[in-house]
């Protein structure tokens, strides 16, 4: 795998690791608050938004790039 598309590949599995983390921590406060299961409540959360997100963002976000690379000129 040439570098670029391994740094891409990484950056992408690290963004989805990032925003899957913070949303879903954002949610479970919201929904639950610091109750005695909430740490337990948001890794699932995040767990389940992980292996939703990684998948989705391994197919959009190549596409993505090329067409705002296109607007962009």
């Amino acid at each position: 795998m040439p570098k670029r598309n391994r740094a891409n590949t990484i950056f992408i599995v690290l963004m989805c690791l990032a925003m899957c983390s913070v949303m879903s921590l954002a949610m479970t406060l919201l929904n639950r608050g610091l109750d005695a299961g909430f740490f337990r409540a948001w890794l699932r959360s995040a767990s389940i938004g992980f292996l939703v997100a990684l998948p989705t963002a391994l197919l959009i976000v190549p596409p993505l790039r090329r067409f705002s690379e296109r607007l962009a000129g």
